[in-house]
């Protein structure tokens, strides 16, 4: 095994269930009709916007996690995907009028197709120079945003008023459509994960050569699974146009992908939910330290630390680590009871 393969294998851990499958499968079920539902339970015009924030950094976030959790590909670059989409759908209605649905589906294929593009030979390195690799492709897409001010509006980037091009039903419906698509990138990530491709990616992740020797196409799936996340990254983006009504080189630059990995780090990698959970956290943490004024950005930092040193597997990782202790404990105490 690869000196990089046991270091991504001790950072990322296999994850374990708890529960039998069926019970599992019904919460998710559950938790994923009330989350559509969530917008019909927020009075809030600023709650609703935040609700919108973390569903569409979960996206962006589920795509990271597909690509650096399940199969060990450091990217630092899904900014330039997540632009992609953005720019992409605005362009197509804005300058050429094409109807939203089909510009969406249009900018989604083109990241995909992007990713698949550059995977081809950015797959052919491996560790920090792969991240190297996708920080260069992060800082391409963003230079070609500013300097192609004829087509992207440059600095001042374009506007995309929603009544206009979305019309007043789906506007006034729109935070359902970005919680729907959430719940679906949830679901894809699950179902590609838990079957035999899900076990076939963590080979790919623990040890490639060895996963190849056992003849798992390696190459196919990293590139599958690079074509997905660039898929999710772009789709986060079609629903940030929409989200804001405006797309500028600002949104997508190198700290928004710094900020995606953070979120994948602090809810924890290889986890869907972690996804999600860091999500939360870096949307919501900061909004609750603002009476903190000129120490928010301190606090939040340091919170920060502590998570990633005292919960190495993020913070789904140590409930699961917390789970298991209590488990084992309990059943060491029945041992002892019936011994």
């Amino acid at each position: 095994m690869s000196t990089t393969a046991i270091r991504t294998q001790r950072a990322v851990p296999r994850i374990r269930r708890h529960g039998s499958p069926s019970v599992v499968l019904w919460i998710e079920l559950a938790v994923s009709i009330v989350v559509i539902l969530l917008p019909s339970f927020v009075g809030s015009a600023y709650m609703m916007r935040l609700l919108q924030d973390v569903a569409i950094w979960s996206i962006l976030a589920l795509s990271l996690t597909l690509v650096l959790g399940y199969t060990g590909q450091i990217s630092l670059g899904q900014a330039a995907f997540y632009a992609v989409g953005a720019y992409a759908s605005v362009i197509l209605q804005t300058r050429l009028g094409v109807p939203a649905p089909l510009a969406w589906v249009g900018a989604v294929v083109l990241g995909m197709g992007l990713a698949y593009v550059i995977s081809v030979p950015l797959l052919r390195i491996h560790g920090h120079f792969l991240a190297l690799g996708t920080l260069a492709l992060g800082l391409i897409v963003e230079t070609l945003l500013v300097q192609l001010a004829p087509l992207t509006g440059g600095h001042d980037g374009i506007r995309i008023p929603g009544v206009q091009y979305l019309g007043d039903w789906v506007q006034l419906r729109f935070p359902y459509i970005v919680l729907g698509v959430l719940v679906l990138a949830y679901w894809l990530v699950r179902n590609l994960t838990q079957r035999s491709v899900g076990r076939s990616l963590f080979a790919v992740r623990d040890d490639p050569a060895g996963a190849a020797a056992l003849g798992i196409p390696v190459a196919r799936y990293k590139t599958l699974v690079f074509m997905i996340g660039g898929g999710l990254a772009a789709t986060a983006g079609v629903l940030y146009a929409h989200h804001t009504q405006v797309v500028t080189p600002d949104s997508f630059g190198f700290d928004t992908s710094i900020q995606v990995l953070l979120i994948v780090i602090i809810g924890g990698m290889a986890s869907r939910v972690g996804a999600i959970v860091g999500a939360v956290v870096v949307v919501f943490f900061p909004e609750w330290l603002v009476f903190l004024e000129k120490s928010e950005n301190l606090v939040f930092g340091l919170v920060v630390l502590a998570i990633l040193l005292f919960l190495p597997g993020g913070i789904v990782g140590g409930i699961r680590s917390l789970i298991d202790a209590v488990t084992r404990r309990r059943s060491a105490s029945e041992k002892g009871a019936a011994s």
